[in-house]
Order: C-alpha cells, then structure tokens, then sequence
C-alpha cells in the first residue's frame, strides 16, 4: 500500500530549525559574518545545500576564529540563516499535461531530461528530487503548484510535476514507466518513481495538497455500445473464435484506407502482436467495470449478417462474468425489440452471471432500481434510462424500459442517492445517431439531471465517440463529467472509421470527487475484437473527433 503522509510543520520541527539557526549563525559569524542570499519566493529553484550537523558546525567554529582582544567580545549580530529542508517523508508527484493532450505515458528517463533542459514545469516548494530512485538537481524557475492547471491551459504542449492531491480534471495524469497513481487497482499499486521532498518555504505544499492514500483512490472503467451480433457473433460463433477472444485484444496499428460499400473512408488494421489482453485486464482490474448492453439476449439467438433486428447469443452473460464487467446499462433503443420473453433471459441471464444492470424490468419500480457498488466503504449507485423514447416505457405493471420524465427523474435519483453515496447515470441519448457534437437537447438534459442529483453521466448511443463535458466545480460535489457516447464496443457496424473507433473512459475519483477523466482510444479488428491504438499517432483522430465535440475546462 503507498500511502504518502500529510505534511505540516512540527513543534519538534520547529525546535530542530532553532537548533540549525543558532548553529549556523556561528559558522556565519566565523567567516566574517557574510550571509548567504535568502530564497525569494519569486519562481527560482535552487539545489538546497546540506543541513549543518552539530558536529562540523562546531569544528568549523574552532578552526575559523582567533584569540579575542578580551575576556569579552562585543556582541555580533547574527545573520539571517538559509531555512533548512524539511526532514519529511518524500511525497509523489504526478506528471501532468493538458486534459486535451493525446499522451499516454512517460519513462523516468525522458522525465530527468525535462528537467534538465528546463522543459517541465516544476511546482515551487519542493526540495529534493527523485525520478526512477536517481536524485535529480533542480534547474530552471517553479510555478506556485496551485496554478499550473490553468499554465498547461495556456500551453497545452507543456507538462509538468503536480502534487497529487492538486490533480483535477483539468489536467491529465501519464502513467510513468507503468505506474499509474490514479489508475486501475493494479497499476496504482506499482512503486511509484518520481518522488520529492518539501524545502524549508513549502510555498502551499502541505496538508491534503501532499498526501497520498492508495486506498481513497477508486476507478471506473466503462465501455461503449454494445450489441454483439453480426461480425461479431460472426467471429465468435461461425469461425469459432470463441467470446472470450472478442475482449482478449492487444494493440492494433492502421496500414492503410479503403472507402465502404456506404461510401465512408474506412481503416484497413493489423494486431502488431503486442500487449494481448489488455482490454481484458482493463476491464478485470477496474473497480468497477461498466458497459452500455443494448440488446436482450435469448436462447433461440441466431447471428444476423446485417440489418437492424438483434439476438444475442446468451453466452455473452458469461463472457462478462469472466471479465468482471460489473454492470449492464440497459436503457436503450433497442432493449425492449423482443417482447416481455427478452427481457426475462436477459436479466436472468445477468443475475445468473453476478452482472448487475438498471434501466429495464417487468415494471416500472424494478427498472428503477439502481446498481450499487460498495468499494472500501463509498457506494456508488448506477442507474440508467433510454432517452430517446424509442423503445417500449415501463408502467407500474408492465414490461419495458426508464424512460426520463420530469417525475421519473426525481423518482429514480432519489432512489439511487438514497441507496449510494454517488450517483452514476448511464443514458442512452444526444440523437440523432452518428454525430459528434453535444445536442441543445442533451445539454438542458445534463443541467436537468445534474440538478435533479445526478453526480457523473457515462452515455451511450451515437455509434460514435462523442463529445463531452466536464462542468466547473460545484461547491459540494467538484467537477462533473458528462460523457454522451463512447462509439461502439462490440456492434458490429465496419462501414465507417467513425463506427469503428471508440473510446474507453476510465473516471478515477479520490474519495468522492472526481480527479481525472481520461480516455483510451481503439479500433475494431476483423469486426468482433476491440484493439488498442497508438494514442498519439492512429488514435488522434477519434480523439480529436470528441474532443472538437467537448466542453472542457
């Protein structure tokens, strides 16, 4: 477990500082009384010279002055001593960049060479520097930790040292040789390489804004749409892939273009045999692991080559019970197409798998009832509704799916904020299909329902990787994300780049508030297995394509 202590000045601090001071007056009074030039505070960093011990403080004393004129010398002013650093335990810093930059990950090696050129944006405060268990001199000018956010804003091509507990949505954090301190439950709890000390002037480095506990630190990573028939059952079922291998896909690069049979420029993809799994593990070592499910499954499925008409093979239930795919959102368009007998496999089927879902039922009250998740003490409460009207409402009697009215609204976030300490809303809407942007009516709904309660929305339904929101902090709850739609998952639509890339969401949250959104960009391989991409590279374009989309602070 990495826990980091707070850091604040102490009573036996402050006696050992008296100590220091008093001794190295009589090394300054030794040499002539000259005084070393103080810190200003204005930005500058400077290598902290060694803290005087007792020992060479006073033979430097003895060596350095010699016989008085008299019994009694005539007092000396002391001069002022250089503070000392403080002795606490080293804390980490987060290398940050811009929310909208498309990096991913950094090594120790490129961050020592930042700092040497002077090309990373240091946090004023900080004494000793460790990357990669290497002590690393200080070089350049700092920036007051509190407003580099806002820096990387101005400069989005920057990146820079942030304490951890200033790291907001604002800023992205990048995993550092595969440490990820705000990432999945297993990379979080890698050694972390990049470590620092505070100087004598913390300059606003104490407290909560230095302290790291491993365990307040909770993620959520959500996938997009899925509907797993056509190429995908094809491959899973017909050539016998098996559905394990639809998630069990490493990372993909582009080798080319063709335009569809729709007339839409569409990626020609090969696996370049590296990081197989790693959709898997994303998923597995989520805290938790949430995906948009839009169609019923049924034990007389059939896999269709194209159309609209769905039927899912029931084995998917156990793929996502192997996985960990924790819940199911059910609110779609295309939940209620095969009667009150799809909905009964469907949700037998999840139970039967220890998926949990919210959004469809055989009446109204069970469809309301939210997910919740209980994650080392904070709950979170998963609920979720088909906003665009198109599939069959839920009544207190009858079959079907949410469907958000004002009274509904208030109904089912109630429930939720009463059975969980956050409330995560997973909507189907922001029509019509195959658009990017955020609609005027998506944007009065995420005010609505951020009103109504809700904490973060994670929406679906576009086919494309959307845009999203990330609102200014409320007083009480922090930032707010509101996603409107991942692009596709496991659906089955190759005819177009836009419907075969998507992007994984992972939201990481300290405690209650929400630190970091960050995304993972991928592509659809042979049709049925999502694949990682470069993110920099073949994987600018579906970011950029959310991003142009986004409202971003």
């Amino acid at each position: 477990m990495q826990t980091y202590p707070m850091h604040t000045p102490s009573a036996r601090h402050q006696r050992r500082t008296t100590r220091l001071a008093a001794l190295l007056a009589a090394v300054m009074l030794a040499s002539c009384g000259s005084t070393p030039p103080a810190p200003t505070g204005t930005g500058t960093v400077t290598p902290t010279p060694a803290p005087t011990t007792a020992a060479n403080a006073t033979a430097s004393a003895t060596a350095g002055t010699s016989a008085a004129p008299s019994a009694t010398p005539a007092p000396t002013p002391a001069p002022t001593p250089t503070p000392a650093p403080l002795t606490a335990d080293p804390f980490p810093l987060a290398v940050v960049v811009h929310n909208t930059d498309l990096r991913a990950a950094v090594t120790s090696a490129a961050m020592r060479t930042a700092v040497a050129n002077g090309s990373l944006i240091l946090p004023c405060g900080i004494a000793g520097l460790k990357i990669g268990k290497i002590a690393t001199k200080l070089s350049g000018t700092c920036t007051t930790a509190a407003d580099i956010p806002a820096k990387l804003a101005k400069s989005p091509k920057l990146m820079a040292l942030l304490p951890t507990g200033l790291v907001d949505p604002r800023v992205k954090v990048l995993v550092v040789d595969g440490a990820d301190l705000f990432g999945d439950t297993v990379n979080r709890k890698s050694a972390y390489p990049i470590t620092a000390t505070v100087a004598a002037d913390p300059a606003g480095l104490t407290g909560d804004a230095v302290a790291y506990n491993v365990d307040d630190i909770r993620t959520i990573v959500s996938t997009g749409d899925t509907c797993p028939d056509r190429s995908v059952s094809l491959w899973a079922n017909v050539k016998g892939k098996g559905w394990d291998w639809t998630l069990q896909g490493g990372y993909a690069r582009y080798t080319g273009s063709y335009m569809s049979s729709f007339g839409w420029k569409t990626m020609s993809a090969v696996r370049t045999g590296q990081g197989a799994g790693v959709i898997w593990n994303m998923i597995k070592n989520a805290d938790i692991a949430v995906n948009d499910f839009e169609c019923p499954m049924v034990s007389w499925f059939k896999q269709h080559a194209h159309g609209t008409y769905f039927t899912i093979d029931p084995k998917v239930a156990g793929l996502f019970g192997r996985v960990g795919m924790d819940f199911a959102s059910l609110g779609s368009n295309h939940g209620t197409d095969l009667g009150a007998d799809g909905i009964k496999q469907t949700l037998a089927l999840l139970d039967a798998n220890n998926v949990k879902y919210s959004g469809m039922a055989m009446n109204l009250a069970d469809a309301m009832k939210p997910a919740v998740f209980d994650v080392r003490g904070l709950k979170f409460a998963f609920i979720s509704w088909d906003a665009t009207g198109t599939s069959r409402a839920a009544t207190a009697t009858g079959w079907g799916e949410v469907h958000p009215g004002t009274s509904i609204v208030k109904k089912t976030v109630a429930l939720a904020k009463a059975a969980g300490d956050l409330v995560i809303l997973m909507p189907q809407w922001n029509w019509p299909e195959y658009s990017a942007p955020m609609s005027k009516t998506a944007l009065r709904q995420r005010d609505a329902w951020f009103k109504a309660g809700v904490d973060q929305i994670l929406g679906s339904g576009t086919h494309w990787a959307s845009g999203f929101s990330i609102t200014n902090p409320d007083p009480k709850k922090g930032y707010q994300v509101a996603v409107t739609s991942h692009g596709n998952f496991l659906f089955g639509q190759m005819w177009s780049r836009q419907t075969q890339e998507g992007l994984i969401y992972d939201l990481t949250f300290r405690g209650k508030m929400l630190v970091q959104v960050r995304v993972h960009p991928y592509t659809v391989v042979e049709g049925g297995q999502p694949c990682l991409i470069n993110p920099t590279t073949d994987g600018a374009f579906v970011q950029n394509l959310a991003f142009g989309s986004s409202y971003l602070p």
